[in-house]
């Protein structure tokens, strides 16, 4: 093979990794939004239940409320824990691709 074929294919394999890489932070990161959307809508839902209770005294409601949000922050945190490793992942996984495909060319050069 030629050094322009060994390139070519290095660089369609590094086109592709990097295409792999975008499509699962992408992913990541729109399951990252509905968990933090999810968790909203908890929350929310939780206030409406608390403000359409006559009978709940206001300490207990803020107690609720606060659970709530402390439940959502955690939520909020624990999604971009996971979207966060999903990159780093992704993106040790196309530098490997890298990688092994600079090496595959070098090999072929030589």
């Amino acid at each position: 093979r030629t050094v322009e074929a060994a390139t070519a294919d290095r660089e369609r394999i590094v086109e592709a990794a990097t295409a792999e890489r975008e499509r699962i932070v992408e992913a990541a990161t729109a399951e990252r939004e509905r968990t933090v959307e999810a968790a909203t809508i908890e929350r929310e839902h939780t206030q409406t239940l608390l403000d359409s209770t006559v009978t709940a005294d206001t300490a207990e409601r803020e107690r609720i409320v606060e659970a709530a949000t402390v439940e959502r922050e955690r939520t909020v945190e624990a999604a971009t824990a996971d979207r966060e490793r999903i990159v780093e992942a992704a993106t040790a996984e196309r530098e490997r691709i890298v990688e092994a495909a600079t090496a595959e060319r070098e090999r072929t050069v030589e």
